[in-house]
């Protein structure tokens, strides 16, 4: 939520975030987070999250080019780095604030992606299947409403019905 901040403070675009580590603009791949962490019984020591966002590209390789996108292409000019690392940091201080003071992180992210309902997807887990997604559990992970019933989406790529 912190990446999707920044990106439309610094920028003014509209990004989205498709469940659970993708950032999109138009649609389109800019950006995905990764989080390891490291577990005492049920009490988190610590987390590591790495960040890749497509800055400054200008363009992209077949086949990429239909499903990644970077800043500078969504604007049409050079973005700072500077600024965008400055924003991200205190999107991501907010973030951690709003945690810390109890806020419903599940209800934020629900609010801040259109794919957690109503959004026809395929997912790519066991032999794959389709669906429209209805919400998240109240550990976080994705549920999809399919022909043979609710299914909870705990890993696999999840993209756009074609």
């Amino acid at each position: 939520m912190a990446v999707k901040s920044a990106i439309e403070q610094a920028t003014a675009l509209a990004a989205d975030i498709r469940w659970p580590n993708d950032i999109l603009l138009h649609g389109k791949k800019c950006a995905g987070i990764l989080v390891e962490s490291v577990f005492a019984g049920d009490a988190m020591r610590y987390a590591v999250i790495g960040i890749g966002l497509n800055v400054n590209h200008e363009s992209f390789p077949e086949p990429l080019s239909h499903t990644a996108t970077s800043l500078r292409i969504e604007t049409g000019h050079p973005q700072s780095r500077e600024v965008l690392l400055t924003t991200l940091l205190r999107a991501l201080e907010a973030e951690l604030a709003a945690l810390e003071a109890g806020e419903d992180v599940l209800e934020l992210f629900t609010a801040a992606s259109s794919w957690v309902r109503n959004k026809q997807v395929s997912v790519a887990e066991d032999e794959g299947y389709t669906g429209v997604t209805c919400g998240l559990n109240p550990q976080g992970f994705l549920l999809v409403n399919t022909r043979d019933g609710i299914r909870t989406v705990r890993s696999g790529g999840v993209r756009p019905c074609e």
